[in-house]
């Protein structure tokens, strides 16, 4: 790629070649891997950010990491001369020097030592040479060939981060930190930066030392001091010879004391320029990568956004496959007489009549077949297409025996984000997705072929049958219905949002003493910790602004008003933007919202909803009860909510088979106050409202592997106390503990978690060595069997009611979580509000009864 399409942002050398329309000379980028890998692997540790793993567990995240570094380097900066410096296994000559070279040095973690191999791996996929050489390390290298090359006419750009590279600067060697933004270091930048050039950073990490690479230095003397002394003085070894006449009694006692050491750390700091490493400037020419090579490593380590956009860019299509265009009704009635499933793509329901819509059609055997026109009635066949309910809804579904590979894919992946069909064609056919309908239709027909034996291993095709396929049908009914909504109710809550807006802008304004933006995070937290002198955590990030992060907030929001207005503001403007002036925009002509239900939305089988999302309106708060008053029942109807009762501890006390857990249940009991009488040791008469609330939060927390440190920030004790009320919990509820024990172990072993129906949910964090990333694997395979359940639970009970609904005028409109919303005219009201209980509550038999709590009203919030 030639020079003048880099953007050579940072890079003033060769950005004025570029003005002077003059091609830049050719530059060879010498990449200092450990050093990169490493800084970037500790910092995403430092910041929290879940580790990147294979289904099979495989930790990935350094081997993604260095390859997007290398990848942003050849776009930026598009290098005739690549080649990167490697570590040798063994000691080096430091090592010989001082036996304590490094030793303070951790330990490489494990699952970053596992994965050096891969990125030597892909790196040969890239097709960039790794330069190395015994008893030496990679500054050494880098060393070496900067050096030579450069004294051969070439310019040479090192890529690190590790300060003690500024002394390779000089006549054509510069270091590019990407760490720092791309900062280009030259001997000014290097001065300007370290307050000596080039040429005495070793003197200077001879006196400062280096705590890293634990070379020892001049006891008590710092950068201030040494850059003076050198300064004055030159090298060190003329500061040694001048420490006699230094007036700083410390620098000179340390100086005089500490000769030797200090001239030994000059020698570990110095890097050598005379490696053995022969490689010439041709060998590190600039390569296309190996494509084959590439692509087989992103499949390995699952790198499917990497995958598709080579696909995208690169991947050959399909195999051609000769296609048959059917020109009438009668043709295509013909074509499908052929026994055998049929793949069908139906035509885009916005083509017009001038441009009819094209259909694809294919058969196992590649055959395919393209259809113009309208659609003829369909025999009832084994039909395969992708996402059935959206065709249902669309009106171009076909009748039969369905095969949804949308659905059959997230049984057997149990990820949302790859059940998309481009998605799917990139990891199982290794292709390109088609473009045309009988392309995809041939490709819908491998799917099929590639997931139906995994389904069937999985012992997964009940589960398919008689929940996920029925399921679509019901979902097309309720999103084809919509939900009506009170534009006037809307409309004056739309206006009170905007008086309180209006009215924390300006108590907002008065407590910063000036207006600013409030949205905007750096001008909020500049007002909070510097104006104001609020207590901070620090700057974070590469902008290195303070956070005014939701949690940060709310730690602040009991001392200082401000914080609590800002999240007040937030939540006003949030809600404001998402619901109250959005929903307007999405209604048909009679007032109705149609959300989409995403059968495929969520790893634990739960269904969601998008556009607009219903699911996260706020329940308990007042606007969250104003927003859902706004949902309304055709005239003169009314809503009917139906709401499994704690669901999730009932279905915790079915698997666990806790006596004390079992036996409050079936006797009806509140199982807050049981559990706070269990924990406290009091009659259940004796609890009081903050003990059951304590107990209330136990019983969730238990749900979702809640830590002691969260139970103590919830309820506001310290994290010894949370300990003791969880220990409490467990010695009263030993079957519970148990439980969970035995499912961690039983995951561990299966590498999955499964619900009682058998949907799977692949776990293979559960052996990571990361503790994080373990523990949440291990929360993960509790929670997951306790509410893919519910969910489960909740979409037979769907299906059941309607079926039940058929031939009434009443309608199942939503579904959220636990709770199913309908509307009903009143003479149905009655009849419909006993079948949905009797079948909510008989959808299946466990150690403890279910309760659905129903409600009615004119509104979705009086009907709660």
């Amino acid at each position: 790629m030639p020079h003048f399409l880099a953007p050579f942002v940072s890079d003033g050398h060769h950005l004025a070649w570029a003005i002077m329309g003059i091609m830049p000379p050719p530059r060879l980028f010498l990449v200092d891997a450990f050093n990169l890998i490493f800084r970037a692997y500790h910092a995403r540790q430092r910041m929290g950010v879940p580790p990147m793993r294979t289904s099979r567990g495989s930790s990935t995240e350094a081997v993604y990491i260095f390859h997007n570094m290398i990848r942003r380097l050849v776009k930026a900066f598009a290098p005739e001369y690549l080649a990167v410096a490697y570590e040798c296994e063994g000691p080096t000559f430091r090592d010989q020097a001082f036996e304590n070279y490094k030793a303070t040095r951790t330990e490489t973690p494990s699952e970053l030592l596992e994965q050096f191999p891969i990125i030597e791996r892909m790196l040969g996929a890239l097709r960039v040479p790794i330069l190395q050489a015994q008893g030496y390390e990679a500054d050494d290298v880098i060393g070496t060939v900067a050096r030579r090359i450069a004294a051969a006419g070439t310019d040479v750009v090192i890529v690190t981060s590790d300060k003690d590279m500024l002394q390779l600067v000089g006549d054509r060697i510069s270091v590019l930190d990407p760490m720092k933004n791309d900062t280009m270091y030259d001997a000014a930048k290097v001065k300007e930066f370290k307050g000596v050039g080039p040429e005495r950073i070793a003197d200077l990490l001879a006196l400062v030392g280096d705590t890293v690479d634990n070379i020892p230095g001049a006891p008590g003397i710092g950068d201030k001091g040494a850059v003076a002394l050198l300064e004055q003085y030159g090298d060190v070894e003329s500061v040694l010879e001048h420490a006699a006449e230094v007036t700083r009694k410390t620098y000179r006692e340390s100086l005089e004391n500490n000769r030797d050491q200090i001239l030994l750390s000059k020698r570990l700091a110095t890097i050598a320029t005379d490696a053995p490493v022969t490689a010439a400037l041709e060998d590190l020419r600039a390569a296309e990568p190996d494509r084959a090579a590439l692509i087989e490593l992103y499949r390995e380590m699952e790198f499917y956004s990497l995958l598709r956009e080579m696909e995208k860019t690169q991947a050959p299509e399909a195999t051609p496959v000769e296609e048959t265009t059917l020109a009438t009704c009668a043709d295509l009635l013909a074509w499908l007489e052929a026994p055998g499933p049929v793949a069908v793509i139906p035509g885009a329901a916005h083509q017009t009549e001038l441009t009819p819509p094209v259909s694809g059609f294919a058969r196992e055997g590649g055959q395919l077949a393209s259809y113009a026109g309208p659609w003829p009635e369909l025999p009832s066949r084994c039909w395969i297409l992708h996402d059935w309910k959206a065709h249902l809804v669309a009106s171009t579904a076909v009748q039969g025996d369905i095969e949804d590979v949308m659905l059959t894919a997230f049984l057997v992946l149990s990820d949302p984000s790859a059940c998309e069909f481009d998605s799917l064609v990139t990891r199982f056919l290794e292709t390109k997705a088609p473009t045309t309908p009988a392309g995809k239709a041939g490709a819908l027909i491998e799917l099929a072929g590639k997931l139906r034996p995994q389904v069937e291993a999985a012992g997964l095709r009940k589960l398919y049958d008689e929940i996920d396929l029925p399921l679509s049908c019901v979902l097309a009914r309720m999103e084809s219905a919509g939900i009506r909504i009170d534009r006037a109710q809307l409309s004056r809550l739309s206006s009170q949002m905007d008086d309180g807006i209006q009215k924390l802008t300006a108590s907002i304004y008065d407590l910063a003493k000036h207006p600013f933006n409030i949205n905007s995070p750096s001008q909020l937290g500049k007002v909070l910790f510097d104006e104001l002198a609020i207590p901070s955590a620090g700057r974070t990030g590469k902008t290195k602004n303070y956070s005014t992060a939701a949690d940060v907030l709310e730690a602040l929001a009991p001392q200082y008003d401000i914080a609590q207005q800002v999240l007040d503001y937030r939540q006003l403007s949030k809600l404001k933007g998402t619901y109250v002036d959005a929903l307007p925009v999405l209604m048909d002509a009679n007032d109705r919202v149609h959300t989409t239900f995403n059968a495929a939305g969520a790893a634990t089988g739960r269904l969601s909803s998008s556009n607009p999302n219903l699911q996260n309106i706020p329940i308990r708060s007042d606007l969250g009860k104003e927003i859902r008053a706004a949902f309304v029942p055709e005239p003169g109807w009314t809503l009917l909510a139906a709401d499994y009762s704690q669901i999730e501890l009932r279905l915790l006390a079915h698997l666990s088979r806790d006596k004390v857990l079992v036996e409050a249940f079936r006797n009806g009991e509140d199982i807050h106050t049981r559990t706070a009488a269990e924990v406290m040791g009091v009659p259940p008469m004796m609890v009081t409202p903050d003990q059951r609330r304590g107990a209330k939060a136990v019983n969730f927390g238990i749900v979702y592997g809640q830590t002691a440190f969260g139970l103590a920030a919830q309820l506001g004790i310290s994290k010894g106390e949370a300990e003791k009320y969880i220990t409490s919990y467990f010695e009263r509820y030993s079957g519970v503990k148990r439980w969970i024990e035995g499912q961690i172990a039983d995951v561990r072993k299966k590498g999955y978690t499964e619900t009682m129906h058998g949907r799977r949910r692949g776990m293979p964090d559960i052996l990571a060595k990361n503790v994080n990333a373990r523990s949440f694997a291990e929360r993960t395979a509790v929670n997951t069997p306790l509410q893919g359940t519910a969910a489960d639970l909740i979409k037979l009970a769907m299906i059941a009611i309607d079926k039940q609904l058929a031939g009434k005028q009443s309608r199942m409109l939503l579904q959220v979580h636990d709770e199913l919303v309908l509307e009903c005219p009143p003479a149905e009201l009655a009849e419909v509000s006993a079948m949905v209980k009797q079948t909510m509550e008989g959808v299946a038999r466990l150690e403890v009864p279910l309760l659905a709590d129903l409600n009615s009203g004119p509104n979705w919030r009086d009907a709660k």
